[in-house]
């Protein structure tokens, strides 16, 4: 399967959740920062929520920016800068100043502050410190306080989903020569998301040798509804393909179903459809998801879902493999798989298109209703002939019958 990624998103500033200008430094529960070097970015999290993300500067490799975990230990507005090569010389606050108009120590001498040269964000050219647009580190500036921790880290790899459910993969250059990386170390990253087998080997070779600033749109995520009802697992668009997890939708209808590692196939009864494992879901296209429960479904552009309706059938409260469809009106189902999981003895002459039950020694006849080449027995007949009890629940879509 070979991916066409024909989205990317250059540059580096992604906005999850705006936090305005000066925002009280309570309105962040445990803040934290991550730095990550190889995309010179700044994450700031409130908790384990991703509040936003900031474009920065970073060490040139003969100066590199330390790893490790740190905090802020100071702040400091309109610092003055002392030239590290110039003993005994001071540069007030000011355009001069390449400190800009905030500082957060970090750890020694490095820390995170503003700049006098925009034009550097997104580039390895300073002593070791962070630096970030005026207005950003003014921002941030605002939002924590002493103690923050703040983590330095070298991730050459992303993944992400971010808030239109697009999964974003990317792979930025190796910087300062500390991570060199194969295929396998990306795919390992990929297999905590849900797209990372739509992914080929190729496709990643050829982002690991001219790696970018660019994220990648992998694959796009949509809702699941099965009977009026979400599902936890999202669907995915791959190259315009609709996949659904199977699994999930199975487990929604109550249905059984098995995964053939060899044949790569998804089962159910006699059906079997191909699918594509990835993550810890088995997922295929909607066209085979019609093939292997029949059922209905419907797209919803406005709220990106998918509606998936299918009748499904019990029988003293155990799900039944059987298609429902409709007669004049009335729902009705196959006749000889009915007969067989009620364990009645049926016959049933294909020339004739005649129905027989064998019923306590006598032979009856069973009105039923062609739909192709396979008899169909409308549920308001059920009860007269096996003597079962047949409620429909038209708001949850099921047919319940009751046998002794």
């Amino acid at each position: 399967m070979l991916l066409r990624v024909v989205v990317w998103f250059c540059g580096f500033l992604l906005l999850t959740v705006s936090v305005g200008h000066a925002k009280a430094i309570s309105s962040l529960a445990m803040p934290s920062i991550i730095v990550n070097l190889p995309s010179r970015t700044i994450e700031l999290f409130s908790g384990s929520t991703l509040i936003k993300e900031y474009s920065i500067a970073i060490g040139k490799p003969s100066t590199p920016t330390p790893l490790g975990n740190f905090a802020i230990i100071s702040k400091e507005v309109n610092p003055a800068w002392y030239p590290p090569d110039e003993k005994g010389k001071v540069v007030p606050s000011g355009p001069a100043n390449p400190l800009g108009y905030r500082w957060m120590g970090i750890w020694d001498t490095y820390g995170i502050h503003g700049t006098n040269a925009p034009w550097s964000i997104g580039t390895a050219v300073s002593n070791g410190c962070i630096r970030m647009y005026e207005e950003d580190v003014e921002e941030l500036f605002d939002l924590v306080n002493y103690g923050t921790p703040v983590r330095v880290t070298y991730d050459r790899v992303k993944v992400r989903v971010n808030t239109k459910g697009q999964v974003l993969l990317a792979i930025y250059p190796d910087i300062y020569g500390y991570a060199d990386m194969n295929v396998q170390e990306v795919r390992n990253k990929l297999n905590a998301y849900p797209a990372g087998a739509f992914v080929t080997d190729d496709f990643l070779r050829k982002m690991l040798d001219d790696p970018s600033d660019c994220q990648v749109v992998i694959a796009s995520q949509f809702k699941v509804r099965v009977n009026g009802k979400l599902i936890n697992e999202p669907g995915l668009v791959v190259q315009d393909v609709r996949y659904v997890p199977v699994q999930a939708v199975a487990g929604a209808l109550k249905q059984r179903i098995s995964w053939n590692d060899k044949t790569r196939t998804v089962e159910y009864g006699a059906k079997s459809v191909p699918g594509v494992v990835s993550g810890n879901a088995v997922y295929v296209s909607t066209a085979n998801l019609e093939t292997l429960f029949g059922g209905e479904q419907s797209w919803m552009s406005e709220e990106n879902s998918l509606n998936f309706d299918k009748l499904v059938v019990f029988l003293n409260d155990k799900p039944l493999s059987l298609e429902v469809n409709q007669v004049q009106g009335i729902l009705a189902v196959p006749i000889l798989d009915l007969a067989k999981v009620m364990g009645r003895n049926i016959n049933w002459n294909e020339e004739t298109k005649n129905v027989t039950l064998n019923d306590k020694g006598k032979s009856v006849k069973v009105s039923v209703d062609m739909i192709g080449t396979v008899p169909y027995i409308k549920i308001t007949n059920i009860n007269q002939y096996f003597d079962a009890y047949v409620y429909w629940n038209e708001e949850g879509r099921i047919i319940e019958l009751t046998y002794p």
